[in-house]
């Protein structure tokens, strides 16, 4: 599919790099003539928005330093884009996105179902009256802080993967998973049984999918089922190493050690 639009800008907005990628390699296999800029928080979102003006927007909801309509209050009415939220979670959120008609990708997502939200973003940028969508997302910016549905949003945490190899598919219980370690676009999940499984998919998307109650991520590249755990070790200057009943031992970075101990109950 082309557009009669030519040289459009295309921002890219999210705090994950491995899930910019995949849309930026999305967007590069299209047939639309684009160019692509990126953001990895809602800080160089906003920079981005007021003064490169992009003509759509795949915005992550929920990044690091703020929420995606955290940023689009920084944004005058009349330049806000045409926008593709991308979320994690399937509840409040996506019911006010389908009441407004606002297009958005349910992480993890397929590449058809990314082409059709493509597609929808640039017939909207056909549109002669940009107008009435940017009266759609005020009023879902309302909706929001009205009935504060993002407090009220729950996730949908896994209770079993769903994993396809060659013709069959394979579901691994998430109760039966040791740890998870990042490998690339993969994530390598540990069971039980000894088996190691690959599941296409960012750390970060898969940690937000995973009951904190039950899992805990120590680092960038591994989550942990907490109870795996046999001990936690102290290695001096506030650092910690987690050891596992069969015998795996990993170490707790900083960016995720309070989390961590609080969610241990070692720290309040």
């Amino acid at each position: 599919m082309e557009s009669n639009i030519k040289n459009i800008k295309i921002l890219v907005a999210d705090d994950e790099a491995l899930a910019r990628k995949r849309i930026v390699r999305f967007l590069s296999e299209s047939n639309y003539s684009i160019t692509i800029l990126e953001a990895s928080n809602g800080k160089e979102t906003i920079v981005s928005l007021n003064n490169d003006f992009p003509d759509l927007v795949f915005l992550d909801i929920k990044m690091t330093d703020m929420t995606s309509f955290d940023v689009l209050k920084k944004i005058p009415t009349q330049n806000i884009p045409i926008i593709i939220f991308v979320t994690a979670f399937n509840s409040f959120a996506v019911k006010a996105f389908e009441v407004r008609a606002i297009d958005f990708l349910l992480k993890p997502y397929k590449k058809e179902r990314f082409f059709k939200a493509l597609n929808r973003g640039m017939e909207q940028l056909e549109m002669t009256n940009r107008k009435s969508f940017q009266n759609k997302v005020s009023e879902l910016m309302q909706d929001f802080e009205s009935k504060k549905w993002e407090e009220k949003e729950v996730p949908n945490y896994l209770e079993q993967i769903v994993l396809k190899l060659n013709k069959k598919y394979y579901f691994v219980k998430t109760k039966d998973i040791k740890y998870i370690k990042s490998s690339g676009y993969y994530a390598e999940i540990f069971t039980a049984d000894k088996k190691k499984h690959l599941y296409r998919i960012s750390m970060t998307d898969l940690d937000l999918k995973l009951d904190p109650e039950y899992f805990s991520r120590i680092n960038r590249s591994v989550i942990i089922s907490k109870k795996q755990i046999k001990e936690l070790v102290t290695e001096g200057l506030g650092d910690f190493s987690v050891i596992l009943k069969d015998g795996n031992s990993f170490a707790v970075t900083k960016l995720y050690k309070q989390d961590f101990l609080k969610k241990m109950g070692i720290k309040k």
